[in-house]
């Protein structure tokens, strides 16, 4: 019996996902965990592996399109199997540029939207103008991408397992370019210049207007003196460095322990609303609000009750790198019950972060400025962070948002509350 390979549904927003690229053809014998495809989802990147040992009977759609949650995108079973009848396989057997024998026929021009990958094909030479990458291993969609923005493929960096181009890596090409449109060199206006969105970003986008359209959303502000905190930050990095430890505590860092320990003790900003009810989570799985090139994702920190400052630290660092690469693993990215959102960085003062449903709460963390004080006759200077709390005003009220923030701020200005 043929078994079926399904757009995989990563979180309970998702409606659809992207096939970026097939790592099969119709006919290649695999086995269970096998990554038969690449697929951006609503979140980030990720390779979906087959759950099945086999054949693969059809592939249904081409690399590029954009398909429904739970649809059957493929069909595995034994040699000479038949599909189901309503499978839809004899529109899309193969990819539009594999020829029966798997060799590539670069059609750039007229399937410029699809980036197909099968048995690591790639184009060499595509007949692209000068400074357009002849010679360059890059598959067709990202020569296609590479052609739309002006982009020399000499100048992007390969990111395909054999060192080929793909769409993803010019798309950060583009990405860091878009600074340089608004440069001038003489007088007169730039023309207007089109750069689509990622799919994380149009995602997102929804997101975060089905957020706004059905939240009752209230932010409230305050500010922690965190003078003592980056002093304990300090001895703590001299120490890691002394041992010849790995990494550093951020201040983020300590920002994430303290929310986690404040958590445990006002358990309805963990919670998620479901109808008529609430579900208090029986774990703090903690969300970090990171930009990527492709668009903002939300690494989690599942179980972050269970981590010292340390280790959250190191697996925080781990996840971070793993959200700017793209390589995020489905667990990784789902399941988030509480979200931190760190722009300080940037000098912001105050800002409203939008909540990431179906979660309480979100807090937006600002930059850490330098304020005069009295302290008895004499004037000292100390370390003032800002800190921004959305809430869903369905679940926390005004009250016990305010009681949060307030053991929020007494435990960074007590440090040594987060490591007990």
């Amino acid at each position: 019996m043929a078994n079926s390979i399904i757009m995989p549904k990563t979180g309970m927003a998702m409606e659809e996902g992207i096939i970026l690229e097939w790592h099969i053809k119709t006919g290649d014998k695999i086995s269970k965990g096998d990554v038969v495809a690449l697929i951006e989802t609503d979140k980030a990147t990720m390779e979906l592996e087959s759950d099945y040992d086999g054949v693969i009977l059809a592939i249904l759609n081409k690399a590029g399109e954009t398909v429904p949650v739970t649809k059957v995108i493929a069909w595995v079973g034994q040699a000479g199997e038949a599909v189901p009848a309503d499978s839809g396989a004899s529109s899309v057997d193969l990819p539009a540029n594999i020829t029966d024998a798997g060799k590539v026929v670069d059609n750039s021009s007229s399937n410029a939207s699809a980036e197909v990958f099968p048995s690591q094909a790639f184009t060499t030479d595509s007949g692209l103008e000068a400074g357009q990458g002849q010679g360059i291993r890059a598959t067709p969609a990202a020569r296609a991408l590479a052609k739309e923005h002006g982009i020399d493929l000499h100048t992007v960096v390969p990111n395909g397992i054999n060192g080929e181009i793909r769409k993803a890596a010019v798309e950060q090409a583009a990405y860091s370019a878009e600074p340089d449109l608004h440069k001038r060199t003489g007088k007169g206006s730039l023309p207007d210049k089109r750069v689509p969105l990622t799919n994380i970003q149009k995602i997102t986008g929804r997101r975060m207007a089905e957020s706004r359209q059905t939240i009752p959303e209230v932010t409230s502000h305050i500010k922690a003196d965190v003078t003592d905190m980056l002093l304990l930050r300090e001895e703590l990095n001299n120490s890691l460095s002394a041992l010849d430890k790995p990494g550093k505590i951020t201040i983020n860092d300590f920002i994430l322990a303290a929310t986690v320990k404040v958590l445990l003790a006002y358990p309805r900003l963990n919670s998620l609303l479901d109808g008529n009810d609430l579900i208090y989570k029986g774990s703090i799985n903690v969300g970090m609000a990171a930009a990527t090139k492709q668009g903002l994702v939300v690494p989690v920190i599942h179980n972050a009750q269970d981590y010292s400052l340390t280790n959250l630290s190191f697996y925080a660092a781990e996840l971070a790198a793993k959200a700017r690469e793209g390589s995020l693993k489905t667990e990784e990215m789902t399941g988030g019950t509480f979200t931190v959102s760190n722009i300080g960085m940037y000098g912001i003062a105050s800002f409203t972060p939008i909540i990431n449903p179906p979660e309480a709460a979100i807090l937006g963390v600002c930059a850490v400025e330098d304020e005069l004080k009295l302290d008895g006759e004499k004037v000292v200077n100390r370390k003032i962070i800002g800190l921004s709390l959305a809430y869903d005003h369905r679940i926390v009220d005004g009250a016990e948002s305010a009681m949060f923030l307030k053991e929020l701020k007494g435990t960074l200005e007590d440090p040594l509350l987060i490591l007990l």
